[in-house]
């Protein structure tokens, strides 16, 4: 059963994907078949 998985990281274009280990759990997820959504966190006012 496909998983929609949400991650809170940096900008993609700032992480170094060859040593990111949230990146890599991303590339299992998308692997096997699961939705995967990317954001940012917003700073506080």
């Amino acid at each position: 059963m496909p998983l929609r998985v949400a991650v809170q990281m940096d900008p993609l274009d700032r992480i170094n994907i060859k040593g990111d280990s949230t990146f890599a759990l991303m590339l299992e997820a998308q692997a096997r078949g699961h939705s995967l959504y990317h954001y940012l966190a917003r700073p506080h006012l």
